[in-house]
């Protein structure tokens, strides 16, 4: 019965019913005990059924979790997990030293939910040798087009001074997140700039080939970045989404402690929801936009295509066109 209910929130969305349950609510209380970063008090560190959801808490970390959530993932597919920090919504007690980390798990069909949230000030490194990590493809191309901005690249893209030397150039490099990691060494735009040393366009596309190198290939994001094959999860769109949601939900920056775990035990009952539904239905598929579908689907498609012509041998000119075609499902923008 109460998978049921919990289910027919999700249909109509349980973190809207829950917070004007909640508003109603708290006309009536007299005044709980306040959260710390020291003292979390139990109508906020157990779920309605009596279960942890603290299960850390030292002065400078809280780790927050429903095991029956975790569990219930694991049974309905789950295969990725997405982790993402912002330091807009850390508690008002930590100031602008924390930051609030969220793990999300993608399960079957691409249903996506929170699991796992940590408030932390410090940092800790712990290494996961059988993990595969992927970095984001959309925060790949903002860090490469603030460094071609950077550099100077921009006067040579269009205006007065653009070439097409170095706009080709350019695209060739923007779809290199396309190419097999295998080929880049064929890659002719990443020997050279295109044009000749007197060119004033020299500099700035040596000192970004040059970034390139230090950064990209032999830095510690050498092997982030290959999107070759990755036909769902290219971007973490999925954790950007939930900040918004956050957003909306906290009705401003830096909350209480309070407030911000009513609003994770809130959306840890929405990803239940989601995952009931996901278990009664198996058919349950997460909603895309259609212009994002698409979207997706051709960028598989051209790699599929790219494939099966690469399996059969392809020389320089065919990759360099490989890659100019698919620089245009990057962003050439930068936020």
């Amino acid at each position: 019965m109460r998978q049921e209910m919990v289910a027919h929130h999700y249909k109509k969305g349980s973190v809207s019913r829950r917070s004007a349950i909640r508003r109603a609510l708290e006309t009536h209380t007299d005044g709980s005990p306040v959260a710390t970063m020291d003292f979390i008090p139990d109508e906020l560190g157990r779920l309605s059924d009596g279960s942890m959801f603290v299960h850390r808490l030292e002065p400078t970390l809280h780790v927050y979790y429903n095991s029956a959530t975790i569990q219930m993932a694991a049974r309905n597919g789950l295969h990725t997990l997405v982790a993402d920090g912002v330091h807009s919504f850390q508690p008002r007690q930590l100031k602008r030293k924390g930051q609030l980390y969220t793990v999300h798990g993608v399960c079957s069909n691409g249903v996506e939910v929170p699991l796992l949230y940590a408030i932390s000030s410090k940092k800790t490194e712990q290494v996961f040798p059988y993990a595969t990590v992927q970095g984001c493809a959309f925060h790949l191309a903002q860090a490469w087009n603030r460094r071609r901005d950077h550099v100077g690249l921009p006067t040579f893209l269009s205006g007065m001074q653009k070439s097409f030397e170095v706009e080709a150039w350019w695209e060739t490099i923007k779809g290199l997140v396309f190419l097999p990691r295998r080929l880049h060494r064929e890659v002719r735009a990443l020997r050279r700039p295109p044009v000749p040393v007197e060119h004033a366009a020299y500099g700035p596309c040596r000192r970004f080939l040059d970034y390139l190198e230090d950064t990209w290939y032999s830095g510690m994001f050498s092997d982030l970045w290959d999107k070759f094959e990755v036909h769902e999860l290219r971007t973490t769109n999925l954790a950007e989404a939930y900040h918004n949601q956050l957003n909306t939900l906290m009705d401003g920056d830096h909350p209480t402690l309070s407030r911000l775990i009513e609003v994770l035990r809130d959306l840890d009952s929405e990803a239940e929801s989601a995952l009931i539904t996901l278990q009664q239905n198996p058919s349950h598929t997460k909603h895309i936009r259609r212009k994002d579908l698409e979207r997706r689907e051709r960028i598989s498609e051209e790699m599929r295509r790219f494939s099966s012509q690469y399996r059969g041998g392809v020389d320089n000119r065919e990759i360099d066109d490989y890659c100019q075609n698919m620089s245009r499902f990057v962003s050439n923008t930068t936020i």
